[in-house]
């Protein structure tokens, strides 16, 4: 039986209802023992996230405290300069050679993907599941990475678990997004109905604006 790994980065700023419906959806889906979260430390992609990388990783611990297979990573909060998927990957594979990487990124995140870094090599170091996003449609998806999606494109179980191939997430649709949960904190609002840690990010006052 092949040894597997599920991978979810990001940024977590901060962690939500919906990031754990993912992991648990990706963990179950695909048999998967173990689901790393690993919150970004210093992202190429955007601007330096408000609150420090290291917040965010503690966030996580206490999120998914409990959770069976749910395991936070630090390696991108102690990494030094950006944080690439492609380092994050080669990393975590040269530690288990025998095992095949099933990484979570949102269909928005596809659909940037040639942006990525080494974004043609991503695709041949694990089997890519991709999450639906309200209003994302897969099949106007253009250019390259459509023609690698459409060419890669397998069901989602664990019997199609392959390096190389592409599944979407059977999860559904969620509306939650760290956007509206930081705005909410902004207001001073009650959070509790979107995330597990909704008392001590009302008690770190780090999304609360000054009024």
């Amino acid at each position: 039986m092949m040894n597997t790994l599920g991978i979810y980065g990001g940024s977590f700023d901060p962690v939500h209802n919906g990031h754990l419906a993912f992991a648990r959806c990706l963990r179950d889906t695909f048999a998967l023992p173990e689901v790393r979260l690993i919150p970004t430390g210093l992202p190429p992609h955007r601007a330096e996230l408000r609150v420090s990388p290291q917040q965010r990783l503690d966030w996580v611990r206490l999120a998914i405290a409990g959770e069976p297979g749910l395991v936070a990573d630090d390696r991108e909060v102690q990494r030094d300069g950006y944080s690439y998927t492609f380092d994050t990957l080669t990393g975590l594979q040269a530690e288990q050679p025998d095992t095949l990487l099933v990484w979570l990124i949102g269909a928005d995140s596809l659909a940037n993907l040639p942006r990525w870094h080494r974004w043609r090599e991503l695709l041949e170091l694990g089997h890519l599941v991709v999450a639906a996003r309200p209003g994302f449609e897969f099949d106007r998806l253009s250019g390259e990475i459509g023609r690698e999606y459409a060419k890669r494109l397998v069901t989602a179980t664990p019997e199609s678990l392959a390096r190389g191939k592409i599944s979407r997430l059977p999860s559904p649709l969620t509306t939650i997004s760290s956007t509206e949960l930081r705005e909410r904190l902004a207001r001073g609002d009650d959070v509790s109905a979107l995330t597990p840690i909704a008392d001590e990010l009302a008690a770190s006052g780090l999304y609360r604006t000054t009024p």
